[in-house]
């Protein structure tokens, strides 16, 4: 397709009525009514996605199996699956995965994921079958308590069953390239970064912050971005997806704030965005091009187009190469990830993480200056759970799990903190420790700890702000 020439009327409008219906799902408030005895008794408000989850979850475990829920059964399964086609990858190198970047990037990834899913295995099947020490089983410890999160009515396989096909509504009907293409000239003024990291910025909130870098990485190695750019776009723009925001949100029971919860994360993002790039250690990153590619940037509008024109032009070309068989395809990916990969690794290291903290002091000794911090900036009870700031370097889900019986204000604190933290070992670090950008695993911690303190205030003031207008 000629880049210069507009795109048909019937694209155009595609674009701008699945962009509506992506933007409804996600980001608007309806009413929900609880009732007894067939009376309304009070009022909440949750997202349509959020209202279909937990339906669909509430309906497929009204299906028990053994004594637990279907969902329960479903999420030993995966499980199991995905540790015996890892080994299967290590040991044989079959051609259907071998010849597959994704099945590849899923089965035969690094090591440390090969042995995250044999820990996920074991702890599921000890937990189905009741075997094993009690704060490993016990409902409110462990493995237990990590697989009822992961397989309840509102657990994360109902959540991924319904965001995972709606994902591409977001992605593939030309929003990115719409929101992109506007905010250029504006990304370049305040974050010190090429217009196209608005890209990487969209592509990792409507998709995932392991999207994002992978973007990035390419970028970068394309010529397309320094080393200073690269590094600055993935640890301050490869924000947590909006969709599993909100399962976020949801494991800390922000579902019915959850346009508020996602404002604040923004804004904060936003605002360490402009800050960090400018700061040491970033600023100190040489803003040069890989060698063996050079520079290879090119950013105009052209000439004859204004700049909105040029962005419905582009996001119509989108639209116009996405069809519904595209929608499914790229649904199915997103769950042969999710299912695959994401659940065993949150499992193993949420249940880790839980044990750990629930066992030892080790997470309060390393948060104890963090304890006094959240004390100075009177979070309550926020020394109670100082942890939170520090685990989740390990995985972003990890705080989350340990914030069920904090005050709400401190959920919705330190719940927003574990989104623009970004810098998480088990999913965005591995990938940018493997690229040819210029960070390593110290960089990556200073940059989390940077990151903690410069957003705990500004978190704190708009949180207050907010919930008192």
């Amino acid at each position: 397709m000629n880049e210069s020439a507009k795109p048909r009327q019937i694209d155009t409008i595609k674009f701008a009525i699945m962009s509506l219906i992506g933007i409804f799902l996600f980001m608007v408030p309806l009413p929900v009514w609880a009732y007894e005895d067939g009376v309304r008794t009070s009022r909440s408000f949750n997202i349509p996605l959020g209202i279909a989850l937990r339906w669909l979850g509430t309906t497929i475990n009204s299906v028990t199996f053994n004594g637990f829920g279907l969902l329960f059964f479903i999420a030993v399964i995966i499980i199991t699956l995905s540790f015996l086609a890892t080994v299967l990858a290590y040991i044989l190198k079959p051609a259907f995965i071998m010849e597959s970047e994704k099945m590849k990037r899923i089965f035969l990834s690094a090591p440390v994921y090969l042995v995250s899913k044999a820990i996920a295995v074991v702890i599921a099947w000890m937990v189905f079958l009741g075997i094993g020490p009690g704060w490993l089983i016990d409902p409110y410890l462990g493995g237990d308590l990590m697989m009822g999160l992961i397989a309840g009515d509102g657990g994360l396989i109902a959540i991924f069953l319904v965001v995972g096909i709606a994902i591409p509504i977001l992605t593939d009907f030309g929003l990115m390239e719409f929101l992109g293409t506007l905010i250029r000239k504006v990304v370049r003024f305040l974050f010190t970064l090429p217009g196209r990291s608005s890209i990487d910025l969209f592509g990792s909130w409507f998709s995932s912050s392991a999207a994002g870098v992978i973007i990035t990485r390419d970028q970068h190695e394309k010529g397309f971005y320094t080393h200073r750019e690269a590094s600055a776009i993935c640890v301050n723009f490869e924000l947590v997806s909006l969709p599993f925001t909100f399962v976020v949100a949801s494991t800390i029971g922000m579902t019915s704030h959850f346009a508020l919860f996602y404002l604040v994360i923004c804004v904060t993002a936003i605002l360490l965005a402009m800050v960090m790039p400018r700061i040491w250690p970033l600023n100190r990153i040489k803003d040069e091009y890989l060698p063996e590619v050079g520079k290879q940037i090119e950013e105009e509008v052209p000439e004859d187009r204004s700049m909105f024109n040029w962005a419905v032009d582009l996001a119509g070309k989108r639209a116009g190469r996405t069809g519904a068989k595209d929608v499914v395809k790229s649904g199915l990916g997103n769950w042969l990830n999710i299912f695959m990969d994401l659940i065993p690794i949150i499992l193993a290291w949420g249940a880790i993480a839980v044990i750990i903290e629930a066992q030892t002091p080790i997470f309060d000794w390393i948060s104890w200056p963090f304890g006094q911090y959240l004390t100075l900036l009177r979070v309550p009870y926020g020394a109670d759970y100082a942890a939170t700031t520090i685990v989740g370097f390990i995985d972003m889900f990890i705080p989350a799990l340990l914030l069920g019986s904090a005050p709400m204000e401190t959920r919705f604190i330190l719940g927003a903190l574990s989104i623009v933290q970004i810098i998480y070992l088990a999913e965005t670090g591995i990938l940018i420790l493997k690229s040819k950008m210029p960070l390593n695993i110290g960089h990556l911690a200073i940059l989390f700890v940077m990151r903690t303190i410069l957003a705990l205030p500004i978190i704190v003031l708009f949180t207050r702000l907010f919930f008192n207008a």
